[in-house]
């Protein structure tokens, strides 16, 4: 880790990447216990040689200590809340107030000038059993010139630094191909098993050279 950090959020984002975010560089969890906000978010990038996976971002401004929460929502963003370090709320005459506003952190992959590599999700099922083929539909500005992957992203909670059941599944893919009206068809693989990805909702992401698409629901049945 480039520095310290305690009640920290872990969020796994469409890309497979990880943010790390909000908590404290000093103390304990717990009523009154943390000191010195951290205020730089960091991402992990796995596919990154060793050494090089840890990259800082820029700071926030608003402290997020205990209770504090994050957690990935379908446009690819990260919604960031709460810190309530305190026995009760308490709003002034303290270094750390009740806080109550909400924060949507941007992840670089929605920076303006990679719009035109965004896919957007025309056709998708909504309803995928385990070990299916199915195909989606996926409209891009640019020529589709690498694989696109279809991600599936579970819909999970944060709370004091676990995120329950969060999970990320990559699915197998085969290469893009030309849809009529332009569109690319991708073929894909459901996951095989429960012991992959467990019933339920996901979001389904099309990633497009590093750049997520905004979710569509499905649901994994048996």
């Amino acid at each position: 880790m480039p520095f310290a950090r305690i009640m920290g959020d872990m969020v796994m984002l469409p890309t497979g990447e990880v943010l790390i975010i909000n908590g404290a560089q000093a103390g304990t969890q717990g009523f009154d216990l943390a000191t010195n906000p951290c205020l730089n978010p960091v991402l992990y990038r796995p596919g990154q040689p060793v050494g090089l996976r840890f990259m800082v971002l820029n700071p926030g401004t608003v402290p997020r200590m205990y209770h504090s929460t994050a957690n990935l929502v379908p446009d690819g963003r990260v919604v960031v809340a709460g810190s309530n370090p305190h026995y009760l709320y308490e709003f002034q005459g303290t270094e750390f107030p009740t806080e109550l506003r909400v924060e949507a952190f941007w992840p670089e992959y929605l920076a303006g000038d990679r719009g035109n590599l965004r896919p957007v999700v025309e056709e998708a099922p909504e309803v995928v059993r385990y070990g299916e083929g199915f195909e989606v539909v996926v409209s891009v500005e640019l020529p589709v010139v690498a694989v696109v992957e279809v991600n599936l992203g579970s819909a999970p909670f944060s709370t004091h630094s676990f995120s329950q059941g969060q999970r990320l599944v990559k699915l197998g893919v085969e290469p893009a191909v030309v849809a009529p009206g332009g569109r690319w068809m991708i073929r894909c693989r459901a996951p095989p098993t429960a012991v992959v990805a467990p019933p339920g909702y996901y979001m389904a992401f099309a990633v497009n050279q590093g750049v997520p698409s905004v979710a569509k629901w499905v649901q994994l049945v048996l």
